[in-house]
């Protein structure tokens, strides 16, 4: 069996684009969605259209929310430090995408070729990565005690998770953890979009990782054309730099 990992989309359609073509190019037979997919930019409206095109194409695909997704509560509760943007972006979704979304689990537990598969956003609230460097994190590296914690607690063979725009894969106690980077906003100082590939065959996963070069010019076009920049400026430029550079220009 072969399965794609995707996570922290963060709105950007150009790049998740990109990603969906690779993966439908290839011999995939599943697709993990972990989460993290609005709240970037431009985007939000097409990426979530895409997940639901997904999810209604075959309930095979997993899809569950990240803590971002979650900023639909206190949008709603009118919580007064959320970004205007966001209430922006929320206004524009619309019901029908609000309610997809909405209705994401924040994890699965699943079993495939014998091995059984924990999916989350975010494993623990203790770091799983220790921060190094928090601009260039690509010099950040595993937090070996946080996943020892998790490992003694885990009761499945696998956590698969996103959050860190990271790539992991660490087997800590006898359990693997791992995580696929990040589609949309990558940390790692290569800002092409990526994720990850598992092979499990008689027990064993294996990961390989995917690269994929996009049109991040369009997304700064796209920028413009919303106006986020005169509207937003601050936050569009950390946005935006953070997407060309893949450093962590995110306050």
């Amino acid at each position: 069996m072969r399965i794609a990992v995707v996570a922290d989309i963060h709105s950007n359609i150009v790049a998740f684009e990109g990603v969906l073509k690779d993966i439908n190019n290839k011999d995939i037979d599943m697709i993990f969605f972990l989460g993290d997919y609005i709240f970037g930019g431009y985007g939000s409206n097409e990426v979530v259209d895409l997940l639901m095109h997904y999810k209604n194409q075959s309930q095979k695909h997993l899809i569950i929310s990240g803590n971002i997704d979650e900023l639909i509560a206190p949008i709603e509760e009118n919580a007064h430090w959320i970004y205007p943007v966001n209430k922006q972006i929320y206004n524009e979704l619309g019901t029908e995408r609000v309610s997809f979304l909405k209705s994401l689990p924040s994890n699965i537990l699943i079993k495939e070729e014998g091995i059984s598969i924990y999916l989350c956003h975010n494993p623990s609230e203790t770091e799983v990565f220790t921060v190094v460097d928090d601009l260039k994190r690509e010099n950040n590296i595993p937090n070996m005690r946080s996943l020892a914690d998790i490992a003694n607690s885990m009761e499945s063979d696998v956590c698969i998770f996103g959050h860190y725009h990271l790539f992991m894969d660490e087997e800590v106690n006898g359990k693997r953890f791992i995580c696929p980077s990040s589609v949309g906003m990558p940390f790692n100082g290569d800002p092409r979009a990526q994720y990850i590939i598992l092979d499990l065959l008689q027990g064993n996963i294996t990961t390989s990782r995917q690269y994929v070069e996009y049109d991040r010019l369009k997304l700064v076009a796209d920028f413009e054309k919303k106006e986020y920049f005169e509207k937003y400026r601050d936050w569009s430029m950390n946005i935006v730099t953070t997407i060309l550079t893949a450093y962590n220009y995110i306050a």
